[in-house]
């Protein structure tokens, strides 16, 4: 794998992250040991964690709550590919913020839902009375080959996960305005950039979420919002272990092989310093950022850029291309 080497504005960026990630652990260790900790500067906002329940959003929800964040812990209590109604998931992650010391109402809202997740807002407001940040991070996944993919399931995907974020950042996008600040947080995947078979409504779902990132961005810049995309490596999460055993199932390849071609993943929590990084003063100058999480590199994801092209003067005629298109675009 080829070194990251940012350009001079990024390499500041993800200094300054290295900094806040430092002072995260070092809180986290102190609280683990009983020691008093210093005060965050994310001390007394507010967030909203969708698919909070389990897994990266757990972690994210747990971190923020560390950090002095009260959290919104929305989870429908679904299962991976859709459906359910589990509140002890979002209810157990409650718990654990509480037990931390730190405030938590649960959402059991369908984020695919738009009055659902309007409503969502209107209670952390109610309870909290503002809102700084939201992490849209849940998302369902139902692999398979497309030829055999239903329009049920297609609708399905991408209601979660595309029209999903979009509901949640369409609400929460106004009260950010509003107050003249906020953070948010979408969340695309290595699979909108890395061919991936047998996942086509949930790579074009992310990828699609990645090109709403950039455009919402540009658009909420001026009233001091930001908005960045975290794209997970492969990590130790429902999602991840279902990539895995479809993959490995439909290639026939082993486990072993497979850890050994893009190794093994990361844990659930690799991703939530980032997310702090990006929602704390240090990062308000970062916006329409795409950042991808994998173990202990954190890479900046270009989004598609044009990349070489040709030019005839008076255009291309069927003859010219069949002439020079193969020699001219040759990968």
């Amino acid at each position: 794998m080829q070194s990251f080497s940012p350009p001079s504005a990024d390499r500041e960026c993800m200094g300054r992250f290295e900094s806040v990630r430092y002072r995260i652990e070092i809180r986290s260790r102190a609280a683990a040991g009983g020691e008093e900790t210093s005060m965050s500067r994310l001390e007394g906002e507010v967030a909203i964690v969708t698919g909070a329940g389990r897994g990266i959003g757990r972690e994210h929800a747990l971190a923020l709550a560390r950090e002095g964040v009260s959290v919104v812990v929305n989870d429908l209590g679904g299962a991976l590919a859709g459906g359910g109604d589990d509140e002890a998931l979002a209810d157990r992650v409650v718990a654990e913020v509480e037990a931390l010391g730190g405030k938590a109402i649960a959402s059991y809202a369908d984020v695919a839902d738009y009055a659902a997740t309007a409503q969502m807002l209107e209670e952390a407001l109610a309870a909290f009375g503002r809102l700084d940040i939201l992490i849209a991070n849940a998302a369902i996944v139902r692999r398979g080959a497309i030829l055999e993919c239903s329009e049920q399931t297609w609708d399905s995907v991408i209601g979660t996960n595309l029209k999903g974020t979009y509901n949640c950042v369409h609400h929460a996008g106004r009260v950010m305005v509003e107050q003249g600040s906020g953070c948010i947080l979408t969340v695309t995947s290595g699979g909108c950039f890395i061919p991936s078979p047998r996942s086509a409504p949930y790579a074009s779902s992310k990828a699609a979420i990645l090109s709403f990132t950039l455009s919402v961005a540009a658009e909420l810049a001026s009233a001091g919002v930001t908005v960045n995309c975290l794209s997970p490596g492969l990590t130790d999460t429902r999602l991840g272990e279902g990539a895995i055993a479809d993959i490995t199932k439909s290639s026939g390849i082993s486990r072993e092989a497979f850890y050994a071609s893009v190794g093994t993943p990361q844990r659930p929590d690799a991703l939530a310093p980032l997310a702090i990084f990006l929602a704390s003063p240090e990062a308000r100058d970062i916006t329409g950022r795409v950042f991808e999480v994998a173990g202990d590199r954190i890479n900046r994801v270009n989004p598609p850029i044009r990349a070489e092209s040709f030019e005839k003067p008076g255009g291309w005629t069927l003859e010219d291309l069949i002439a020079s298109f193969p020699r001219s675009f040759d990968d």
